[in-house]
């Protein structure tokens, strides 16, 4: 009897050992050192929807190791593999798409991860305007780990599924209330016009959730979020709590000026901060490794239409043939930056992929020529004064302000030099530098003349891509008091009526690959004769990789390389373990 009960309480403890979250006594050891600018303290919180929160602090590097996406895209074998989600697709009509989350997913509290939250978090977006919600009619739960996206008529996309399967699901626990309250307002028929819909709004910015629950294996509090750096911590309740091998994240604070000491001693192992040609040499001097990956964007000029002279699509045209974008390029980035080809609204990389070789062929390269822009100017009643300058018919001159991130290297040797190429041919143009947090509110409140800030998007979509700038820094996007670029996007163009917004949202809509080339040649041809912005290169990542501290890393050639910033090749090596380490 005694030894029975004895087997019996070996029993009850073996139970209650397995009864614990996985590998509780198991964290991993040693410290990912890598860096992200996020919110500061006082100004930074763990909401997973407002400014100042995870998209802001963790950024699309690591946000989606905090909070798991449903799938990570491998470029190079044009595939999704699983993230939180177990298995995904269009439904046999592609009327609607469904992914089911893995079995024995949880949160870092514990609780179990279900198609709830994943309901809860889309009807948050459907508040604050997510783009998916131009391609849904409503999202729905099939049974408690299956989620269905139901289309609008006729709009299911590839570029929907890459919407879906790219955003991060947050906890129902932190946002249940909030989601409650939006899908009132939705059975009830309301929309953004509406001040109820625009209270919710406000209401989901303004909170600030104390605790971040995580179903990625880190997680971290206010108290871990320091001036200079904030800690990730391994939290054991994540499927893949048992496959990564760092215990800690440590983020530097910063952009590349206060980085680039961090990875000349060896304190910053990894970063994605841009650096110059001469501090590239330096650190393989140092003998740190450098990856290049594409970055997925560039650098463009952005023009504020509130500012009369911008209207004039002969001087937008004048610009973009004084400016030198090899020039441009090789001061942005060094190397690791292209001069603009095709002005199609998607990045060059990507052009050929998406558009007919007619379009291309047709498109206005814009290539550097003082003399074009000559009669650009002139076609836009301008002159050159006593002095060489630019001037209207009353004498004035084309004085502007260039507003630019003084703390981004590339955005802002790229807006110096513009300024100066410019300058060099009969402008005015003084420089404005901001902190990049202000630089961007500034486009975003439409206080400035010139800015400079990303065109195109690291996605194989052409709506992407042509998303960004025309309807990221404007009204369809930002809210009704932000005016951003104040570009307007209904216009009359050779002899067409056109709704820019309207085209860009359904450019990518359908399933038909000969009628979305016909639709993105279309685009594309509007984008390259309006000249909305000039986008001067398209850019590399460059990236140091400190092998002293990070070991596992597949050498060069590897088709993750392949994958661009927005699918960033350490989430899905960090996630599987592949990154370790050294000497670990």
């Amino acid at each position: 009897m005694k030894r029975l009960l004895v087997l019996l309480l070996i029993v009850i403890l073996a139970l209650g050992v397995t009864a614990l979250p996985l590998a509780a006594q198991d964290a991993p050891q040693g410290t990912w050192l890598g860096t992200w600018p996020y919110a500061a303290p006082g100004t930074h919180n763990l909401s997973s929807f407002a400014s100042g929160g995870l998209d802001t602090n963790l950024g699309t590097v690591y946000r989606p190791i905090v909070e798991l996406t449903p799938a990570y895209y491998l470029w190079a074998s044009n595939e999704y593999v699983s993230m939180l989600a177990s298995s995904w697709g269009f439904v046999d009509d592609n009327a609607a798409y469904e992914y089911t989350i893995q079995e024995g997913a949880l949160w870092s509290d514990g609780a179990p991860i279900t198609s709830k939250d994943v309901v809860d978090t889309f009807a948050i977006g459907r508040i604050l305007g997510w783009t998916i919600w131009n391609s849904l009619e409503g999202v729905e739960a099939v049974d408690e780990m299956t989620t269905r996206f139901i289309f609008k008529e006729g709009v299911a996309s590839l570029s929907a599924e890459r919407l879906i399967l790219k955003q991060s699901v947050s906890a129902s626990a932190n946002y249940g209330d909030l989601a409650a309250q939006a899908a009132e307002l939705a059975a009830a028929g309301k929309t953004k016009d509406d001040a109820e819909w625009q209270a919710l709004s406000t209401a989901i910015g303004e909170y600030h959730p104390e605790t971040l629950i995580a179903s990625g294996p880190y997680t971290y509090t206010l108290d871990d979020v320091g001036e200079a750096f904030m800690t990730l911590h391994w939290q054991p309740n994540s499927l893949y709590s048992g496959s990564v091998r760092f215990g800690d994240l440590k983020l530097w604070s910063g952009e590349t000026e206060v980085t680039t000491p961090l990875v000349l001693s060896g304190e910053l192992a990894h970063s994605t901060n841009v650096y110059p040609p001469a501090t590239i040499e330096a650190f393989a001097a140092e003998g740190i490794r450098l990856v290049t990956t594409p970055r997925g964007y560039g650098p463009a000029v952005l023009f504020n239409y509130q500012v009369e002279a911008f209207n004039d699509v002969n001087l937008r045209k004048a610009m973009a043939h004084a400016i030198n974008r090899d020039q441009s390029a090789l001061l942005t980035n060094g190397l690791g930056a292209m001069g603009t080809v095709y002005f199609s609204g998607i990045l060059d990389s990507l052009t050929p992929q998406l558009l007919s070789e007619e379009a291309i062929a047709g498109l206005d390269r814009y290539e550097y020529d003082l003399a074009k822009a000559e009669e650009y100017m002139a076609a836009a009643g301008y002159t050159r004064n006593a002095d060489g300058k630019w001037a209207d018919a009353e004498g004035n001159l084309l004085s502007f302000e260039y507003t630019f991130p003084a703390d981004f290297a590339d955005f802002s040797a790229m807006a110096r030099d513009a300024t100066a190429q410019l300058n060099d041919f009969g402008f005015d143009i003084t420089e404005r530098a901001l902190p990049w947090q202000e630089a961007a509110q500034a486009i975003r409140e439409g206080n400035y003349e010139l800015s400079v800030w990303s065109w195109g998007a690291g996605a194989p979509f052409a709506f992407n891509s042509m998303n960004s700038p025309i309807r990221r820094w404007n009204n369809p996007v930002l809210p009704a008091e932000q005016p951003g670029m104040s570009l307007p996007l209904q216009f009359e163009w050779n002899g067409q009526q056109i709704d820019l917004n309207d085209l860009i949202l359904n450019v990518s809509a359908g399933l038909d690959p000969a009628e979305l080339t016909a639709k993105a040649d279309f685009v594309a041809e509007i984008i390259n004769d309006t000249l909305f912005f000039i986008p001067l290169n398209e850019m590399l990542s460059v990236e140091p990789v400190n092998e002293q501290s990070i070991g596992g890393a597949p050498a060069d050639g590897d088709p993750i390389y392949a994958n661009p910033s927005s699918d960033h090749f350490i989430i899905y090596l960090i996630l599987n373990g592949t990154l370790f380490p050294a000497g670990s």
